[in-house]
Order: structure tokens, then C-alpha cells, then sequence
């Protein structure tokens, strides 16, 4: 399994909610990105393993990115449906937690490339 290539359009949602928090909070740097990203992969995680989640121990800005990946994710899952959104085919939770890691992988990325904003910088640029 490819995240890029197999769940492109997953990688989408979830950059999408991230960038969304970022026009709002445009303080924000990638360390807040990283930290929801390392928390949603240990959520799904222990999801895949059919273990319970632990509580994400995250406050402020990195908490409100969490539940932000956390909704994109549990609705691409299947966990929930919205009204105002079509359901998707359900990924499976080892794939979600796939995509969560090539994310957090692209954050190392262009960090390092761009500075501490440089991940959202690069992003923006291919989302509405």
C-alpha cells in the first residue's frame, strides 16, 4: 500500500482540515502539525490493534489539530457519517495509519526544506 498513490484523496482531507486551522491561527508552526499527527497515529494504532486509545494528552492548539485529523480520519474510517458530506468506501485502519505516517513524514520534510512554517506553506498551495 502506497499512501500517495492508493489513498491520495485521504491525504487530501486530512491536509485540507489542517490548512483550514492554519488560516485561522496563522502562528501556527509545524511542531503543533507534528504532535496531532503523532497523536492520531497512536489513536489509530491501537484502533488497528482492536485496543482502546488512549486519551491524547494535548492541549490549546495541538488539541484542536488533533480532533480536527481525528474527525477527517474517523469519518474516512466509517466511524461516523455526516449529513452534509457524502460517505466515502471505508479505509481500512492500517491504511489510515499509513497515511498519518507518510504525513508526519512529509512534516520532517519540509521542515527541514522550509522552516518551522514550511509544511503548511507547502500544502496551502495545492488545497482551496
Amino acid at each position: 500500500m502506497e499512501p500517495v498513490k492508493d489513498y491520495e484523496d485521504v491525504l487530501q482531507n486530512i491536509e485540507t482540515a489542517v490548512v483550514g486551522i492554519w488560516r485561522q491561527e496563522p502562528g501556527m508552526t509545524n511542531y503543533a502539525v507534528m504532535r496531532a499527527y503523532d497523536a492520531a497515529i497512536a489513536h489509530y494504532v491501537a484502533i488497528a490493534r482492536q485496543q482502546t486509545p488512549k486519551p491524547a494528552n494535548l492541549t490549546g492548539l495541538d488539541a484542536t489539530l488533533f480532533e480536527a485529523v481525528k474527525d477527517v480520519c474517523d469519518w474516512r474510517l466509517g466511524l461516523v457519517n455526516y449529513a452534509d458530506r457524502p460517505q466515502p468506501p471505508p479505509v481500512p485502519s492500517e491504511d489510515m495509519v499509513a497515511c498519518l505516517r507518510r504525513l508526519r513524514k512529509s512534516v520532517d520534510l519540509w521542515t527541514e526544506q522550509g522552516g518551522r512554517k514550511g509544511y503548511m506553506e507547502y500544502i496551502e498551495k495545492y488545497l482551496p
